[in-house]
């Protein structure tokens, strides 16, 4: 496939500062993966609780543990799928500007 022959697509700037706590409201609510992997969260506060009460401390702990990082990473590919969707439909930028999605 030549140069020419391939769509135009939107490139969007590197140095665009998108909000992740907005991405991150954005995403769940409008992506049904983003609201399954939002609400998987949940899980990492009920799991620890019962394997406690049925003393399973280490993997509690260790489950408590992974929480941070799941919460980052929920934030990084809701941060990816806002730019996702820019680079396909360009004509929302305005629209996440005035969300406060990209600073």
């Amino acid at each position: 496939m030549s140069e020419s022959d391939r769509p135009n697509r939107f490139e969007l700037p590197d140095d665009l500062q998108i909000s992740s706590l907005e991405a991150n409201y954005w995403w769940r609510k409008t992506d049904p993966v983003g609201a399954f992997l939002n609400n998987l969260m949940f899980a990492f506060i009920v799991a620890p609780v019962v394997l406690v009460l049925r003393s399973y401390y280490v993997l509690s702990f260790v489950i408590f543990a992974l929480m941070v990082p799941y919460g980052f990473l929920l934030r990084w590919l809701a941060v990816a799928a806002v730019r996702r969707r820019l680079a396909k439909h360009p004509e929302d930028m305005l629209e996440f500007r005035e969300a406060g999605i990209i600073l």
